[in-house]
């Protein structure tokens, strides 16, 4: 099997660290303080709903997004690894399952992040600087490395995730445990969903049987 991860949320626990950097800069870029009443509500949405609800402009995602980044290089030390994925990687790994991260993080991030943890189980990480459009980088993944896209499966903790495999007609896993709340993602009719990374082995155990 393929299986293709997104990043924050899924791997890295970095949500709170996204809510101190968008206190941070909202009065940078003239959006909505993010207050603790805000941060549920939040979960609930798609990222288009929160782009609105904030006000942010179409124009300033871009530059958003990149002030982020930015402002992740500089504490990336700091974040933690969800319980359980090491050890699940290592696994999945060790039953010949290819392993990709996909991300609208920066390969830098996520590589300082993966080389502190000690995480060195996937074959590839690639970084997508839009926060929209994941869709056409795995179907790049799939095309260059002759994937059958029937498995490819891809891990991810919002909506977006979800839609970008419906998209290119892979299969989906939300993961409950990140930014968007376990109801937002059983909404968009993700193939799976799990509440903790030790699932995925009883997923791919299952998987393997019907092939």
């Amino acid at each position: 099997m393929v299986l293709i991860f997104d990043f924050d949320g899924t791997i890295a626990d970095t949500f709170n660290l996204y809510i101190d950097v968008m206190r941070k800069i909202y009065h940078e870029y003239d959006f909505k303080y993010i207050d603790d009443e805000d941060i549920e509500l939040c979960r609930a949405m798609t990222s288009k709903e929160i782009i609105q609800y904030l006000g942010i402009s179409p124009l300033q995602i871009p530059i958003i997004a990149n002030r982020i980044r930015g402002d992740f290089t500089q504490r990336m030390v700091e974040q933690k690894i969800f319980t359980g994925i090491d050890t699940v990687l290592e696994s999945l790994k060790k039953e010949g399952h290819k392993l990709f991260i996909l991300s609208s993080n920066s390969e830098e991030n996520i590589n300082i992040f993966l080389n502190l943890n000690n995480i060195t189980q996937f074959d590839g990480v690639f970084s997508k600087s839009s926060i929209f459009g994941k869709s056409g980088i795995i179907k790049k993944i799939i095309n260059k490395n002759k994937f059958i896209a029937d498995d490819v499966y891809y891990i991810g903790d919002e909506t977006r995730d979800i839609e970008a495999a419906k998209k290119i007609k892979i299969k989906s896993i939300a993961v409950s445990w990140g930014y968007n709340n376990r109801n937002t993602l059983i909404n968009k009719k993700p193939d799976h969903l799990i509440d903790n990374p030790q699932q995925l082995i009883s997923l791919f155990s299952a998987e393997k049987r019907k092939k």
